[in-house]
């Protein structure tokens, strides 16, 4: 999760939105492919790893491997690699992303969102639309508050955003970015997952939401994370002494905008 040039982004804005888009569709597509294998009934993963909380560190590390994968791909290179609008609309209040391409971005990440899932019910037929895979839409645990869960998802949203930035803001830790982004979601998967399903991203559960036709705790897991990013937007930039995030990488070799890490390694 970079910061593009503004000056590049000036120039090329229209790729890093189509790269957003791309790269948001890809993770979709790897989430619902792998909800397909680890909780369809002919599953290949469900068979391998019967219980809940194996299932679980699957996701985790699956997901969290998807997102750094995605921040060194081309795309993430790009952009930025955001692939959620919590994401772009902190790194906008924090100065780093102009405000038009901050809309852009949440956007094409939700579109992405959609055609991610599009892909996968084409890929893989009916079996996506089982109950046990649900598009891959995550749930709440029956027992839990919306409450618990919406503060839940702002404050994850806000643990990720300060992991992110506490790395991208200094440079013999940048390289680190895309490693420390993937262990951070899927460390904090692996921490609420089990109560609140563990999104932090309202991408992440936009598109399977739609396709599902289940929209009752679609608002929790749209809101919180964008609560969550905001509030951490605002508090950062207005920390003393504190370096904001590089803003301004060298333009990538393709004549996109190169990701903080880009130089360096995603």
């Amino acid at each position: 999760m970079g910061t593009p040039s503004r000056r590049s982004l000036g120039r090329h804005n229209w790729r890093a939105w189509l790269s957003e888009f791309a790269a948001t569709a890809i993770l979709l597509l790897v989430i619902v492919t792998l909800f397909r294998h680890l909780f369809g009934a002919a599953g290949l993963l469900a068979r391998a790893v019967p219980s809940q909380e194996g299932r679980l560190v699957v996701d985790a590390v699956v997901s969290g491997t998807a997102v750094a994968l995605l921040i060194v791909s081309p795309f993430g290179r790009r952009s930025g690699g955001h692939m959620n609008p919590a994401v772009s609309l902190a790194f906008w209040l924090m100065g780093a992303l102009p405000g038009r391409d901050a809309a852009a971005y949440a956007a094409a990440q939700l579109a992405g969102s959609l055609t991610g899932v599009a892909v996968g019910r084409l890929v893989w037929g009916a079996q996506t639309a089982h109950p046990a895979v649900g598009y891959a839409v995550i749930r709440a645990s029956d027992h839990i508050p919306w409450a618990a869960v919406f503060a839940s998802e702002a404050a994850a949203t806000a643990v990720m955003l300060a992991a992110v930035t506490f790395v991208a803001a200094r440079p013999r830790l940048a390289s680190s970015l895309p490693a420390v982004a993937g262990s951070v979601i899927a460390a904090l998967i692996l921490l609420v997952g089990r109560w609140t399903g563990g999104s932090f991203n309202p991408a992440r559960q936009f598109g399977p939401e739609l396709f599902s036709h289940d929209l009752a705790w679609l608002w929790v897991y749209l809101i919180a994370p964008l609560v969550g990013g905001g509030l951490f937007g605002l508090v950062r930039r207005r920390l003393p002494h504190a370096p904001l995030l590089p803003i301004s990488p060298p333009p990538a070799p393709n004549g996109g905008v190169s990701a903080v890490t880009g130089s360096a390694a995603r």
